[in-house]
């Protein structure tokens, strides 16, 4: 099972109509798209994204589902744009690395994923679900990792009930990690590594 799919699985069991989801790093769309199909018809989605080309591809994938009602595409740095939102989320997602297809130079990067991080702790309900999935293979990647993790071991001995999902491969490359945090205790559905 890939954790894109894993992921879509626990948003599965958890979501249901009128719940609200953070998309902190759309990318292609798929994980927004996820999200407003368990919304709806009366929950909502908000999607922020740097790159343009990914807002736009997001947008064409909520418009054929006819689903773009439910949802906010923002374009800007996910650091920078949670700390102009003011509501709370049931699930907040983010996808680290770069946009797959485009341009492998403009990467999500510690800094501003530990902001966003951060501001996360302010936007999650008190029973809400963190999703923090970071690719490893590109410059910086494991970098960024890092910091996630050891956010991950802060919000830990904060309380927090933190899991972490790293796949075995055969190979050398190095598999994302998936972490998933909650202030309250997680119940998730089994991994199946395969």
């Amino acid at each position: 099972m890939r954790l894109t799919e894993y992921v879509h699985l626990c948003l599965e069991t958890r979501l249901k109509n009128g719940d609200s989801v953070l998309d902190a790093t759309a990318g292609n769309g798929y994980d927004t798209l996820k999200a407003a199909e368990l919304i709806q018809p009366n929950g909502n989605v908000v999607a922020i994204d740097i790159q343009k080309q990914a807002i736009e591809a997001t947008e064409a994938k909520l418009t054929e589902a006819k689903l773009s009602h439910l949802c906010e595409l923002h374009l800007g740095n996910h650091g920078e744009r949670l700390s102009e939102i003011k509501q709370s989320f049931d699930c907040i997602l983010f996808n680290l690395g770069y946009l797959p297809g485009s341009d492998k130079m403009i990467i999500t990067i510690a800094k501003d994923t530990l902001s966003a991080l951060n501001q996360s702790q302010r936007l999650l309900k008190e029973n809400g679900a963190l999703f923090v999935t970071a690719y490893r293979q590109h410059e910086g990647g494991q970098d960024e990792a890092n910091s996630v993790e050891t956010w991950m071991h802060e919000q830990h001995a904060n309380g927090w009930d933190i899991e972490k999902i790293e796949p075995k491969h055969q190979s050398q490359i190095l598999s994302p990690i998936l972490w998933i945090a909650s202030r309250s205790r997680l119940t998730l559905p089994p991994f199946l590594n395969r």
